[in-house]
Formats: structure tokens, C-alpha cells, sequence
């Protein structure tokens, strides 16, 4: 009998800012526990470009185009029957557990499909500012921002894949709309699946911090540094990863 395995999608410029990490993380584990799918925009990793995946579309931050590349992610993976639990990742995350733990965790806490509430209120304002912009022609009725990265179920993946050419033609396609913050969550909404807001994957710093010319400035810090202690805090306030890690980020746990 074969068994459910996660899907782990990476959309991303390269790979992971911290290959070292990923590699160790995905070498050691059970390998019929997962896959691994990478959207990479300069396909320039050679330790990760096997799980490259070969349809791929030019994305820009902020742009429908991240919904279409997610799309393409979900296509990929749903290729392989066994996929049934899908988590979405990016190239500045860090994994907070070993590989089997994480498939776990992911199993046992997210057997629906799953959104967290932003943890910016100033951006979730901003995002339903902006969203307003880029909707046309369609009445949905609540504007909101929620985790980009999100868990799901083979079943959502197939209606997200099977409803795109029904509801991206009332997207704002050439400019910024936010809309990895909004699309999924609504079309979930519109279309009555069974979902539930609870427990993010997914830890990110959003406080603010003060620029050299004086002015805040309220987007998810880079870790300078990730130590023991700050896995083990963010392992207890339930999340599976932290971003935003870069090359330099120096890692002691």
C-alpha cells in the first residue's frame, strides 16, 4: 500500500538561500516521504536543479504572475498520485524540524486546507487597499490578506488548478495587487471549500524598524543570525519554519 506523501513547493529565484541547510534537511530524512518541486527563476542551483520544475513563468513581486507560478508548482507536483498534502516554501526559508518530523507535523496538524491571519495589520490594510485595485468585473465580497504560505490537500490542489482560467481574468495582471496574500484564500471562499484560519507554518519578523533617513519600515527582517534558543521558540509557538534567511545568515542550531 502506498503512502500519502508531502508535497514541498519552493517558489524561488535560485533554490534556497541556504542550500547547506535544505541538503542536509531533505538527505536526512525517509526520501518516500516527500517531493520537492522548484519553481526557479535563474535555474543557476546545480545541488537542487533536479527538482527544478520545466514549466515556468517570468514573475515580479506583488504580480498575478506568483499565483501563475504557484499554479505551475501544483501542476508538477499533482503528477504524482501519491502527493496529497501540499506545503508551500520560499528560498529564504529555514526548516524548524528534521524532515520526518516536519511531514509529521504536517500530517497530523493540517488535515484541511489550512490559512493563517497576516501578522501585519499595517500590510493587511494596505493589501486590501490595493487588492480593491486589481479585481475586476467579480464581487467578492471581503478583502483580506492572509500567509502566503499555506497547507492544502490534493483535492484543493485540483480546484485550484482547475478554476485559474475562471478566476485570473478578473486579476489586475501588470502591476502590484498582492495578490499571493489574497487569490487563494478567496477563491477557497467563493467556491465554499472546507478550510480553516489556524496555525501558520511559517514565522516571519514583521516589526517595524527605522530607516537611515528616519522613515519606518515594516517588511519581514532578514536573520542576521538563527541560533538554538530561537528554533526552540519559535518550535513552541508552532510554526515548521522561520524566513527570511540569506547567505550570510549566520546558523548555530
Amino acid at each position: 500500500m502506498s503512502q500519502h506523501k508531502v508535497a514541498f513547493l519552493n517558489l524561488s529565484l535560485d533554490s534556497f538561500n541556504r542550500e547547506d541547510v535544505w541538503r542536509q534537511f531533505f538527505n536526512g530524512g525517509d526520501k518516500e516521504l516527500f517531493n520537492l518541486y522548484i519553481h526557479s527563476k535563474n535555474k543557476k542551483c546545480p545541488v537542487f536543479k533536479d527538482y527544478f520544475i520545466q514549466n515556468t513563468v517570468p514573475t515580479k513581486w506583488g504580480h498575478f504572475s506568483l499565483i501563475e507560478a504557484t499554479i505551475e508548482l501544483i501542476k508538477a507536483a499533482l503528477e504524482d498520485k501519491q502527493n496529497e498534502y501540499f506545503t508551500l516554501i520560499s528560498d529564504s526559508h529555514l526548516p524548524l524540524y528534521s524532515l520526518n518530523e516536519t511531514v509529521e507535523l504536517i500530517k497530523r496538524r493540517y488535515s484541511v486546507l489550512t490559512f493563517a491571519k497576516h501578522f501585519s495589520f499595517h500590510t493587511k490594510v494596505k493589501s486590501q487597499r490595493v487588492l480593491k485595485e486589481g479585481v475586476r468585473g467579480y464581487n467578492f465580497d471581503k478583502y483580506n490578506a492572509v500567509c502566503q504560505f499555506f497547507t492544502f490537500r490534493r483535492s484543493d490542489a485540483e480546484i485550484f488548478v482547475d478554476t485559474i482560467d475562471q478566476f485570473s481574468k478578473y486579476f489586475v495582471k501588470d502591476k502590484v495587487i498582492f495578490a499571493d496574500e489574497f487569490y487563494f484564500w478567496a477563491i477557497a471562499r467563493e467556491l465554499n471549500i472546507d478550510f480553516k484560519m489556524g496555525q501558520a507554518t511559517t514565522y516571519s519578523d514583521w516589526s517595524f524598524r527605522e530607516l537611515p533617513n528616519g522613515r519606518l519600515e515594516r517588511n519581514p527582517r532578514a536573520f542576521s543570525s538563527f541560533t538554538r534558543p530561537m528554533l526552540y521558540i519559535y518550535r513552541k509557538e508552532g510554526f515548521l519554519y522561520a524566513r527570511k534567511a540569506t547567505s550570510d545568515t549566520i546558523i548555530t542550531f
